[in-house]
């Protein structure tokens, strides 16, 4: 894809209608923005504007100019999932950045008896495959869409030129490997020393912290949650009933009002 012009190619599984260029770049202001983002019904092929504010809205890549950025959405492209798609699968060569537009995307591994243990779960501005720029090799895991989702996929080549040329660009790179390893070890150590009523609560004070208010969508059903947490939906479920008997949150499908968070955080020794 190097040396062409920057027209972008869509690599999608469906075709759906155009929103309005209005709406779009609505949800683009969102991206750069601190307000969440809810996903669109429909997918759009990004133009080059739209993927550089998408790149500058990102941690990993906030630092480059307008030159850099613009020379990586040339050799980027769009592509669109459907809820439940594979997006790469663990064990496939690993030579591709994510870079997640709409929708979410769930990192995930097997187990031997079918069932998904969930990792981690990316949206709009997030960033998946850093470790790969670094050390090309194999997936070290799945990714799959949640919803329909968008995403503009980053060669891994492109993106490492920057790296080695940008002092800058290779410092977040190692920021956010730190906080991957960082993730990794908190998780492993709750599954070790908390109960999954703990693990429930840590999770709520997280999104709660990521939102700035105690007013929280979790955007996952408590199958995903028993999923990402290494539990049973039923104990996911007696988690939040319990709960809410004590009066510390009010649940309302999704939406979840930390009533009392001090309790909750003590409660989830945070």
């Amino acid at each position: 894809m190097a040396g062409v012009t920057p027209v972008w190619r869509e690599v999608g599984a469906f075709t759906a209608p155009h929103p309005s260029e209005t709406r779009f770049r609505r949800v683009l202001r969102d991206v750069g923005s601190k307000r969440p983002v809810k996903a669109a019904n429909v997918s759009h092929m990004l133009d080059d504007d739209e993927a550089v504010a998408l790149l500058r809205a990102t941690t990993l890549l906030k630092e480059l100019d307008e030159e850099d950025l613009r020379r990586l959405a040339a050799r980027a492209v769009t592509r669109r999932y459907r809820r439940g798609q594979v997006v790469f699968t663990e064990g496939e060569p690993a030579d591709t950045l994510l870079v997640v537009a709409q929708g979410r995307l769930k990192v995930l591994t097997k187990a031997d008896d079918g069932r998904d243990h969930v990792l981690n779960i990316h949206g709009p501005r997030e960033t998946i495959g850093e470790l790969n720029i670094v050390e090309p090799g194999t997936r070290s895991a799945s990714v799959e869409a949640l919803e329909p989702s968008t995403a503009l996929v980053l060669d891994r080549t492109a993106v490492w030129e920057l790296v080695k040329e940008r002092p800058a660009v290779a410092e977040q790179l190692i920021r956010a490997l730190v906080a991957h390893v960082r993730r990794l070890t908190g998780a492993n150590a709750d599954l070790v020393f908390l109960d999954l009523p703990r693990r429930v609560a840590k999770l709520l004070l997280m999104r709660t912290r990521e939102a700035g208010r105690p007013v929280i969508e979790l955007g996952l059903t408590q199958t995903e949650i028993a999923s990402l947490l290494g539990g049973s939906r039923q104990s996911v479920n007696q988690a939040l009933r319990e709960f809410e008997r004590r009066t510390w949150i009010l649940s309302e499908g999704q939406t979840i009002t930390i009533l009392q968070l001090e309790r909750l955080r003590r409660f989830a020794g945070d």
